[in-house]
């Protein structure tokens, strides 16, 4: 809608314009002057209509600008897995921090769970010293075959025993169903009981 504020400045534009072009037929001026005069008059009414057409619009049925069919793009919800636990990445896990090559651990055949599987050692059995080189383990093994000892892998057979496991400080070994471990250290004997009585009679140091 036109405001009284813009009618009243057009109608004065348009009436000074119709006023300079009056005054041009009165006045006796040079074809240059009446000229210049009558396109200054021209530049006004033309600055006129102007201005009403941009009050005004365009006229007719499509004068009303419609709004643009555009609406900003969202982002596409897009529904993640849970994150796994730690305890999941079993390839991760297996394989050593601090090895230089992090391949995983390679795991010796476990001992047998049921001690009652488990008998004394074989008599001529012994083992004197194991070693232990990244994933290769070996034992060295007195046997009644071989009285000077030999080094021995998982696999290998003593006297009739497979060796199945060689642990830092024994050796299991496997005969059908049953197992024996061969201890690299000898177990201390037991301590025997001290008698308080005895205790108490010694001399102080």
């Amino acid at each position: 809608m036109i405001t009284e504020e813009a009618k009243i400045r057009v109608s004065e534009l348009l009436h000074n314009a119709r006023s300079r072009l009056s005054g041009l037929k009165h006045m006796q001026l040079s074809p240059l002057s009446g000229i210049v005069l009558a396109a200054l008059a021209t530049m006004t009414s033309a600055t006129a209509l102007f201005a009403l057409y941009a009050m005004l619009g365009p006229m007719g049925s499509d004068s009303e600008a419609s709004a643009p069919d555009w609406t900003p793009p969202t982002l596409a919800a897009v529904e993640l897995d849970p994150p796994k636990p730690a305890s999941a990445d079993v390839e991760s896990l297996s394989r050593p921090i601090f090895s230089k090559n992090r391949k995983p651990t390679a795991k010796s055949a476990a001992a047998p769970t049921d001690m009652t599987a488990v008998s004394d050692a074989p008599s001529g059995l012994s083992v004197t010293a194991i070693i232990r080189h990244k994933t290769t383990a070996q034992a060295f093994l007195i046997s009644t075959d071989t009285p000077a000892g030999a080094w021995r892998q998982v696999g290998d057979l003593v006297d009739s025993w497979t060796v199945t496991s060689i642990n830092p400080k024994e050796v299991v070994l496997q005969s059908g169903g049953q197992f024996s471990k061969l201890k690299l250290y000898a177990e201390p004997p037991p301590a025997e009981p001290m008698d308080p009585l005895a205790a108490g009679n010694a001399p102080a140091k």
